[in-house]
């Protein structure tokens, strides 16, 4: 039986297809990369996105800037807590929330409250304080940790099984485009405008992401009335996550990874500029020039990944954390600008692999299984990034380069034994199950 996002949604191929008649399909030839964005609906949901990735941007400036400003350092350490502990909170222990907004239509009203939250944000901070600053931040959080890993689950199903790496490829794209644009763009509009116009250019992507998903959702129901007929399928079971671990224990190494990854990743965040001003005498125009060039070569790394052939999980995910770690230790080590720039540059380049290994995986689970474990990939995420913001500068002190050089080996070591330790547990995981007795299991792994 085809598995369905819900108890309603229709099979992926007769949805593309029925969408297609309703809202037609672009003829202008494209590279192999980007075909899904020949079809209206994946074109739609991928512009949206862009923009409102871009307005995140624009949000994280504007609302770090201003904590700086009225409130110092310290405010700036709450707004991330409040922005990240929702992802932490629903990632654990909402996920029955989360599954009842898997509806483009759904996640149409989630950014319309988002964009309402964040014109509001501004004049609460004005009229009422930080706390009421804090708490709008907090339940944008909430909405974001509700609407990011339903979004994730529901775009795979657009397009045939088959392009799906292509798609989460070209989603993971919009974020690459908005690092580099982003701050551009920011430029551009403070340049005819006070800071606070940033939120209203927020608020603005999210209308139109609205927009776009409202719609979206309307073809959708079109799609289902024309495809559906019969009683309707049982709604499938909620997942449990200790179960889906259990069962893909390749998956669980690779979290744990995934977790040392994003933990020591505040080694680039905090690091590097206490690392070029301190001990290399570089200046924040240096800076910015190294995040310019990690940006370009993380676009420039997002096209080539997309083009590589699917490889078997988590080897290629596990290799590129790997690499990671190694460049860290040669940033520590490097001991002149040119040398972290090389550094900055090349882990520009492994950071798509990163994404679309782990998207691309996520996007070959069933719907209901793929949803459970994309809200455990966000709390991963966030709560080791939260914690390694909060470690990793008392572990930094005075030497930054020794910092990188430690943090960089710990990584490597992690990462290199999750490619090891990976394929083993899978092979045990099948002949545990082979033995079984009536069982008769393929030895062919999800790759």
């Amino acid at each position: 039986m085809q598995t369905r996002v819900s108890e309603t949604h229709p099979p992926a191929v007769a949805r593309r297809h029925l969408i297609g008649e309703h809202l037609g399909s672009f003829a202008v030839p494209l590279l192999p990369s980007f075909t899904p964005l020949r079809h209206r609906p994946v074109l739609a949901i991928w512009l949206a996105q862009l923009l409102s990735v871009t307005g995140d941007r624009f949000f994280a400036l504007a609302v770090m800037w201003l904590a700086l400003q009225r409130s110092g350092p310290m405010t700036m350490g709450l707004v991330a807590i409040a922005e990240s502990v929702p992802y932490i909170a629903i990632g654990a222990v909402g996920h029955p929330i989360v599954s009842r907004f898997v509806s483009f239509r759904r996640l149409a009203g989630v950014d319309a409250v988002r964009a309402g939250l964040t014109v509001l944000l501004p004049f609460a901070w004005m009229e009422a304080g930080t706390p009421a600053m804090l708490a709008v931040v907090a339940a944008l959080g909430v909405l974001g940790a509700v609407f990011d890993p339903a979004l994730s689950a529901l775009v795979p199903e657009l397009v045939d099984e088959p392009q799906r790496p292509v798609l989460v490829a070209l989603m993971d794209l919009t974020a690459r485009l908005a690092r580099i644009g982003g701050p551009a763009l920011v430029g551009v509009l403070l340049a005819v405008a006070p800071m606070t116009a940033l939120f209203v250019a927020d608020a603005a992507t999210f209308a139109v992401s609205t927009v776009a998903l409202a719609l979206l959702g309307r073809t959708v129901l079109v799609v289902r009335a024309q495809t559906t007929s019969g009683p309707p399928e049982p709604a499938p079971s909620r997942p449990r996550a200790r179960l889906l671990l259990r069962e893909n224990p390749a998956l669980s190494v690779a979290f744990v990874v995934q977790g040392a990854g994003f933990f020591l990743n505040a080694l680039p965040g905090i690091g590097l500029p206490v690392l070029l001003a301190h001990q290399l005498g570089a200046g924040p125009a240096l800076y910015g020039a190294v995040m310019t060039a990690t940006g370009i070569a993380a676009l420039a790394g997002n096209l080539v990944t997309s083009r590589l052939p699917s490889g078997r999980f988590p080897t290629r995910f596990c290799a590129a954390w790997t690499a990671v770690g190694i460049l860290q230790m040669a940033t520590g080590a490097a001991g002149s600008v040119a040398g972290v720039v090389v550094c900055a540059t090349l882990t520009g380049l492994a950071n798509p692999v990163v994404g679309i290994s782990m998207g691309t995986h996520l996007a070959g689970f069933a719907p209901a299984a793929r949803l459970r474990l994309l809200a455990i990939n966000h709390l991963v995420m966030r709560g080791a990034g939260t914690v390694g913001m909060a470690v990793i500068p008392s572990l930094l002190g005075t030497h930054p380069a020794r910092g990188f050089v430690l943090g960089g080996a710990a990584l490597t070591l992690v990462a290199g034994t999750g490619a090891v330790l990976a394929p083993a547990s899978t092979r045990r995981m099948w002949v545990r199950v082979a033995e079984r007795p009536g069982t008769n299991v393929s030895t062919t792994t999800r790759s």
